[in-house]
């Protein structure tokens, strides 16, 4: 039918509107383009209003009915592709982002890089001014077009395109969707030129063709031979290691893992980098999880007779770490099963160095863990038995010692580690983000979604976008009724991470999307603290200036009003007690049930011993 679709309200009690209208005709080339995302599964689209594709906008809620995709407002490009990050950490399925122009491209770039060195899929639609300068209003399209817009974004994005007819556009966006989804996962760019968007059509709609079949992603399993090399090299192991790095989201997978692990009498390690892998209360997790190499990780490495690293990240660094002035050659037969070769480039070295490894597997490394413990139970099912001496607790990292000090109200990091948990029990707390501060030893991982890792490329401003899109993609499994249905998503974010991209958080207030954000407030970017400390100390100049220039204060920023100020729930100002922390928090975590909301939680924690940590490690 011909005619005008009904105003569409944006819906900010609920996701996902729907209309009873009928879908009026496609009339544009917009309207084509949107039809297309719409068959590519791509429910949500975030976005900051831009004219480059003022024609999609237009589509997207005069057309599709704001839906499938929906629109999710952003107050910066950043925050966008952040928001699909996260959705993707959890849902491990892409979502879509928009950003304007090359100018909304400038301001999306870290986030790109977040989400590339992460492996996460997303489909970020670009837009530019005329390509053809005879369309060019003045100054206006000129300062936003630009020869090849990719450029800015192709070192760390998967696959980018900039189509020139309307066809073109549209097999662009079915490639772009299906090379996201394939792994090794990462961000896909499409550039859209105005001109095109706004083409009417002049043949009626054009054929689409059948996405889905376009859409099939291969499984990447491991070939027979390399599952019976490993089961044999395992099968005479004495003390079988599992460096266990990026895995699946599933119950499944999750499950094989433990299984696996069991069977072998393997000890696990994981690491605080990437999302839970496996049960860090679970007798063979044999260390705590962290950002740099434990000296209790660098022992197990040493010890170990076979090491098995499942998409490990820095596996050659690990490797040196342990084997400090040792050659690491000499060590244990390593086996390492990873896809990720697939996106080394010479522009980004997030590759890492290359480890010494005897037998390679380029194999998804859940598709892998599958089909060796189907290979270890046919031979009988019997759990072997290694010779690894039983984990000591002692081994693990020690509790803050001032933080159990009964007569001291201060709030360390294990501190708020134990209100969080006291607030909400394990096995229902999807932690998303966690600081640098927080120490392996307080995370309690019992399901895959217990925590999802930090943002991949290790800049500040990811945290709060992350923390919407995450707790979008667990409102999205509730709605759905799937096992997520229970899971309180909580944010643990340092103050500088947090004031960077607080405004990200109005998204969240809008679309009514629960999520409880805590910030660690510490009131500095207390990691350069801790370098300008090491160099201070290399360099015999005093200490004492290390904050210089780092600190957060004077003023302090109160950042529950600016919190309030963006249509979150505060309750209160900053929480200095650790007597009240837990009560609190309780509170919180009730509210935002209870009203479907963010809220956020300001905690004043100062350091208790990061610095000495990073220290060491560097």
């Amino acid at each position: 039918m011909s005619g005008r679709a009904p105003y569409i309200s944006d819906r900010p009690q609920g996701l996902r509107p729907t209309t009873d209208a009928e879908t009026p005709e496609m009339q544009w080339a917009s309207d084509a383009l949107v039809e297309q995302l719409a068959r590519l599964d791509l429910r949500y689209i975030a976005l900051v209003p831009g004219s480059s594709y003022r024609g999609v906008h237009d589509s997207l809620v005069n057309y599709k009915g704001n839906t499938d995709p929906q629109i999710l407002l952003c107050l910066h490009e950043e925050h966008c592709v952040a928001l699909a990050h996260g959705y993707a950490k959890v849902a491990e399925r892409p979502m879509a982002a928009a950003v304007h122009a090359n100018v909304g491209l400038m301001h999306a770039v870290m986030a790109f890089y977040n989400a590339f060195c992460d492996r996460v899929p997303m489909l970020v639609l670009g837009a530019t001014g005329p390509v053809d300068a005879a369309q060019r209003r003045p100054w206006i399209d000129w300062v936003h077009t630009s020869g090849d817009q990719g450029a800015l974004v192709r070192p760390f994005v998967k696959w980018d395109d900039q189509p020139a007819s309307l066809p073109a556009a549209l097999c662009s966006l079915v490639q772009a969707a299906a090379i996201a989804r394939e792994k090794p996962c990462a961000p896909v760019y499409v550039c859209l030129d105005v001109e095109l968007q706004e083409k009417m059509l002049d043949k009626g709609a054009p054929s689409l063709g059948t996405a889905s079949r376009y859409l099939a992603v291969p499984r990447h399993g491991p070939s027979a031979d390399d599952v019976a090399a490993v089961h044999d090299l395992l099968a005479t192991a004495t003390r079988p290691l599992f460096l266990m790095g990026r895995m699946d989201r599933t119950q499944r997978g999750w499950d094989a893992r433990v299984a696996l692990a069991e069977h072998l009498d393997a000890r696990v390690a994981t690491d605080l980098k990437q999302a839970a892998a496996f049960p860090t209360q679970h007798p063979l997790h044999a260390t705590d999880p962290g950002v740099f190499n434990s000296p209790h990780l660098c022992a197990l490495v040493r010890s170990a007779d076979v090491i098995v690293a499942l998409d490990w990240v820095d596996l050659a660094g690990t490797f040196k770490a342990a084997h400090e002035g040792a050659d690491p050659e000499a060590a244990a037969t390593v086996v390492h099963v990873t896809l990720d070769a697939a996106l080394h480039n010479g522009w980004s070295k997030d590759h890492f160095s290359r480890a010494a490894v005897d037998v390679p597997v380029a194999a998804d490394p859940d598709e892998f863990v599958t089909a060796l413990l189907a290979a270890c139970q046919d031979q009988g099912g019997k759990t072997r038995k290694s010779t690894w001496e039983t984990r000591d607790p002692r081994s693990l990292s020690p509790r803050n010692g001032t933080s159990n000090d009964i007569d001291t109200d201060v709030i360390y990091m294990h501190d708020l580690a134990t209100a969080i948990y006291d607030a909400v029990p394990a096995d229902e707390l999807c932690l998303i983000r966690l600081p640098l501060g927080w120490k392996g030893g307080d995370l309690r991982a019992t399901h895959p979604l217990s925590y999802l890792g930090q943002d991949g490329g290790g800049g500040l401003a990811s945290g709060p976008g992350q923390a919407v899109g995450s707790g979008l993609a667990l409102k999205e499994m509730k709605a759905a009724g799937q096992s997520a249905a229970d899971y309180v998503p909580v944010a643990v974010l340092g103050d500088g991470d947090f004031l960077m991209g607080s405004s990200a958080l109005w998204t969240a207030a809008r679309y009514k999307i629960p999520v409880l954000v805590i910030v660690a407030n510490n009131a500095s970017f207390f990691n350069d603290e801790a370098h300008q400390e090491r160099v201070a100390r290399a360099r015999s100049r005093p200490v004492e200036n290390k904050w210089i220039g780092v600190r957060i204060d004077d003023p302090l920023p109160d950042l529950s009003q600016n919190a309030a100020s963006l249509g979150a729930a505060v309750l209160g100002g900053q929480v200095t007690s650790r007597r009240a922390l837990t009560d609190i928090l309780c509170r919180a975590v009730v509210k935002m049930r209870e009203e479907s909301t963010v809220v956020v939680v300001d905690v004043s924690v100062p350091p208790d011993g990061y610095s000495s940590a990073l220290n060491k490690a560097q």
